[in-house]
């Protein structure tokens, strides 16, 4: 996973939407949403909330928001 991809999981992990990921990194939704999709390829799951279990399971994020 790339750095930037790290990035918006931990984002994403604390409940941002793809709009507010998009504007916290000065990148627009479609790229912040290409990135979501990428995690979830690379980390073999299919949501948000599997997405912010594996980032809390592999030490990315803690389980407080």
């Amino acid at each position: 996973m790339t750095a930037r991809e790290v990035e918006v999981l931990c984002l994403a992990a604390r409940g941002l939407t793809t709009g507010q990921i998009a504007s916290r990194l000065k990148i627009s939704a479609k790229t912040a949403g290409h990135h979501i999709q990428h995690v979830y390829t690379k980390t073999g799951v299919s949501s948000r909330g599997a997405a912010a279990l594996w980032a809390m399971e592999h030490g990315l994020v803690s389980g407080v928001a």
